[in-house]
């Protein structure tokens, strides 16, 4: 984890308010794994005092002088236009600075999940809306490693379906949902993928999912239902990313203290099964 100032390279508008944030930093981008994220500051600005945790979306490699690919030298960070902190970050150009506490997170490739991957007959990735940038750096990986993928992916619009082409090299199929119709099935992602799982019994699957915590959480009963393993990544509040405000903790299996963990240290990917699900989310009173 470092904390640093890195230049913004660039910020290419997308459809339906969508960005996609490029900034230099070497350092950073060589220690980061799929599924970290990054805490962005907006520096200039008094009156936004949080930074903004995001998904590190992407990694590039910098151009090291002789026409050879160097080493990753820029993060991608894939957001949408949603309140004043991201309006913000919509207004950045190339050659402004913005703060970045990068990389954090355990991401979902520590020894354990990569195992559960290699084993499976194929991984599905299922995203909602803005989780799609959780889940392409793990795509990539997974395919350098020979592992069949599919992609589940929806929104409420077409426009909310970005980035789709960017896990064509990586993914066998890409099935689309939206929830007024204008793009591929009608209806909620999960809609999609219980069509698939019911279709393929006696497969070892491994779901990688990432979006609203009411996508999760139905994809985790899917999950359940049809015998097979999820890992969901969790988008929470955050208010340092250090663990120390705990604003971002949520109830998982355990007693006591160990009933709560932090989406920002010990996430913000965790085996579903290990997540309290439903209205036991919420603190007993």
């Amino acid at each position: 984890m470092l904390d640093t100032i890195a230049t913004v390279t660039g910020n290419r508008p997308l459809t339906g308010g969508h960005l996609i944030l490029s900034v230099l930093s070497p350092e950073q981008a060589q220690a980061a794994r799929p599924g970290q994220f990054a805490m962005i500051r907006i520096l200039g600005h008094s009156d936004v005092l949080l930074r903004r945790p995001m998904s590190i979306y992407d990694l590039r490699p910098g151009d090291n002088g002789d026409g050879e690919q160097a080493k990753p030298a820029e993060l991608d960070f894939l957001y949408k236009v949603v309140g004043r902190g991201t309006a913000m970050m919509a207004a950045l150009k190339p050659g402004d600075e913005v703060g970045l506490l990068a990389p954090l997170g355990h991401g979902f490739f520590a020894e354990d999940y990569l195992a559960e991957a290699r084993a499976a007959d194929e991984v599905l990735h299922v995203a909602g809306g803005i989780g799609i940038a959780a889940l392409l750096l793990p795509a990539r990986e997974l395919a350098a490693a020979g592992v069949q993928q599919r992609l589940f992916f929806g929104g409420r619009t077409d426009a909310d379906l970005v980035g789709v082409n960017e896990f064509q090299p990586y993914v066998a199929e890409t099935l689309l949902a939206t929830e007024n119709g204008t793009l591929g099935h009608r209806g909620y992602v999960t809609g999609t993928l219980e069509s698939y799982l019911k279709s393929q019994p006696g497969k070892r699957l491994l779901i990688l999912a990432c979006g609203p915590w009411g996508m999760l959480e139905a994809t985790v009963a899917l999950a359940r239902r049809y015998g097979q393993r999820c890992l969901v990544s969790m988008e929470n509040r955050m208010g340092c990313a250090l663990g120390v405000c705990l604003g971002c903790s949520i109830r998982v299996r355990g007693e006591g203290h160990a009933a709560y963990e932090r989406v920002c240290t010990e996430g913000p990917v965790f085996w579903s099964e290990h997540v309290v699900w439903g209205a036991d989310q919420l603190p007993k009173t």
